[in-house]
């Protein structure tokens, strides 16, 4: 659905939210905008933002949260793509393209967070960007890790499993090779356990987690980390 006006724009400041983005691993811009006025019907758009005399891609979401919270209020959260400075109180210039869907409430937020991905891929498809493989580094001391210089929060085990496959790249591991090396124990998990884990682990580091480029499942035997990264 293309916008009816040629050139929709909002401008704003960055305010804080509740940062629930974030630790869900898509980080947004909760912009405060200048005129009311201006804000066009709920939705979910293809955007770009101008700030810092540079243009980034980003998806806005315009409306009411309802897989957040229960709050009416009408809010404007900016996602920029691949990014992952810090913006609190500066002004943005956010230009809608085009409306990808309409706001929604999901069941939990893992199932939100597979739409952003979706949305994501969309934006990237719009604009023509190279879909090549990402960045992802790893800080052992401060147990942190990112992707493309945006960081994503993993649980202790997520993290212990990622360092675990990561610094063995290439070879590939049983269920219970990753329970034992991660858990120090006898496997007391079922298959399913471990498969639930590496699922959330690819839906916070892989752009698409039906296609993983980094985690790669073995038919039959187990995981590797990719070794063509």
């Amino acid at each position: 659905m293309q916008m009816k006006e040629k050139n929709v724009y909002l401008r704003g400041k960055v305010v804080h939210g509740r940062g629930i983005g974030k630790l869900v691993g898509s980080p947004t811009a909760n912009l405060e905008v200048s005129t009311k006025d201006n804000i066009p019907m709920p939705g979910v758009y293809i955007s770009s933002v101008f700030w810092n005399e540079k243009t980034y891609y980003s998806i806005t979401h315009i409306g009411k949260r309802p897989t957040i919270d229960n709050d009416e209020s009408i809010s404007v959260e900016v996602h920029i793509l691949n990014f992952n400075q810090d913006i609190y109180g500066e002004n943005l210039l956010v230009r809608l393209y085009t409306k990808l869907r309409e706001p929604q409430k999901f069941g939990d937020l893992s199932a939100l967070l597979d739409q952003i991905r979706r949305d994501c891929i969309a934006t990237r498809k719009f604009f023509g960007l190279n879909d090549s493989p990402l960045t992802l580094c790893m800080d052992i001391e401060k147990h942190r890790v990112s992707v493309e210089n945006r960081d994503v929060f993993l649980s202790t085990k997520e993290f212990d499993i990622l360092y675990f496959l990561a610094r063995n790249r290439g070879e590939v591991f049983t269920k219970e090779q990753i329970y034992q090396a991660v858990w120090e124990s006898d496997y007391l998990l079922d298959d399913s356990n471990i498969m639930a884990f590496i699922r959330k682990l690819r839906k916070k580091i892989e752009p698409n987690p039906d296609a993983p480029q980094y985690i790669l499942t073995i038919w039959g035997i187990g995981y590797k980390f990719s070794d063509k990264l």
